[in-house]
C-alpha cells in the first residue's frame, strides 16, 4: 500500500471514531425514553450573617434641601436654566454656532478668538452667571 491511501484511511477512521463520540455525548445529556431522571438534592439557602458593623444613620437634609425638595418650591412660572453644553459639545460646533449657543445663555462671546478660547470663556461666563442666580 502506498502512504497516501493510509493517511485516507486514517483520517476516516478519525472521522467516524469523533461521530461515534459526540453522538454518545449527546445521549448521556437526554435522559432515555421511558427513565425518569433523577432528582437533585435541593440546595440550603444560607443564613444572612449577623452585621458587625454598626449602621450609620443618613443625615438630616438642610433646611435649604428641604425647601427645594418641597413642592411650594416649583412655581409652575419660574424660569427653567437651561443646562451650559459640556466642552466637548462646543467644541465639535463651529465658532459661529459657539457664538449663538452663547447669546442664548446671555453671553457675549469676541469671535476673532480662537474656538478653543472661545469655549474657556463661554463656561467661565456662564458659571459666573449660575454663581450670581444662586445668591
Amino acid at each position: 500500500m502506498d502512504p497516501i491511501s493510509i493517511i485516507i484511511g486514517l483520517v476516516v477512521v478519525a472521522g467516524i471514531a469523533t461521530v461515534v463520540y459526540q453522538s454518545q455525548n449527546e445521549d448521556s445529556s437526554k435522559p432515555a425514553v421511558g427513565k425518569v431522571p433523577a432528582k437533585k438534592a435541593p440546595v440550603a439557602k444560607k443564613a444572612p450573617a449577623a452585621s458587625t458593623t454598626p449602621t450609620k444613620k443618613k443625615a438630616e437634609p438642610s433646611a435649604r434641601v428641604k425647601a427645594l425638595k418641597s413642592s411650594e418650591a416649583v412655581k409652575a412660572n419660574a424660569p427653567v436654566a437651561k443646562k451650559v453644553p459640556t466642552k466637548t459639545a462646543l467644541l465639535k460646533l463651529t465658532k459661529a454656532n459657539i457664538e449663538v449657543e452663547a447669546r442664548e445663555h446671555g453671553i457675549e462671546l469676541d469671535a476673532r478668538k480662537t474656538k478653543e478660547n472661545m469655549v474657556a470663556d463661554f463656561q467661565k461666563q456662564a458659571k459666573a452667571n449660575a454663581k450670581a442666580a444662586i445668591k
